[in-house]
């Protein structure tokens, strides 16, 4: 999707589930995540990635992706410069399959946004968890920006929900 299809589809989000209500430093519990606001930062679709199988857990020791989309509404670059959660050693960045990065220096444009929402390009990890995680529950995270301040959410861990309809394999024909 290019960038233009990007905003489009964040802002028409953000129009329908009607946050532009939020006040700062705010949270709100969306079916994909949380919402979270610190000034003009919004943090959108806040969750760590599910597990894998229904009913299944991050196991302590691991690493777990935790996802996000940064909106900027404001005049000035922010940077997220540090993420923090009890249950894990330390938050890094990740790009796809690279070496995690532990000083986090994220930069958020203004008039823009910053996607962290795939494992396979660029995201942040729970690294080193310190407990099992199982799906469903949530995790108090931490998230740090240069000029914005501090802000602490209750993130949820994705329940896995099986194949989506639209990957479900077509019936086998036979004869």
């Amino acid at each position: 999707m290019n960038r233009i299809g990007v905003v489009a589809t964040i802002l028409l989000t953000l129009l329908l589930d009607g946050c532009g209500s939020m006040q700062p430093g705010s949270a709100a519990a969306r079916p994909d995540g949380v919402d979270g606001q610190l000034g003009d930062l919004r943090l959108l679709g806040v969750a760590v990635d599910s597990p894998g199988a229904r009913g299944s857990m991050h196991i302590a020791g691991d690493d777990a992706a935790l996802l996000l989309t940064i909106a900027n509404n404001g005049k000035a670059e922010d940077v997220l410069t540090g993420a923090s959660a009890d249950v894990a050693q330390q938050v890094v960045f990740q790009n796809g399959d690279g070496p995690p990065v532990p000083q986090l220096h994220v930069p958020v444009p203004a008039g823009d946004v910053t996607i962290l929402r795939e494992v396979t390009a660029p995201h942040l990890e729970l690294s080193g968890l310190r407990e099992a995680l199982r799906t469903g529950s949530s995790v108090p995270v931490t998230f740090e920006f240069g000029t914005g301040g501090t802000l602490t959410l209750d993130v949820p861990i994705h329940t896995y929900t099986d194949v989506a309809v639209d990957r479900l394999p077509q019936p086998l024909t036979v004869g």
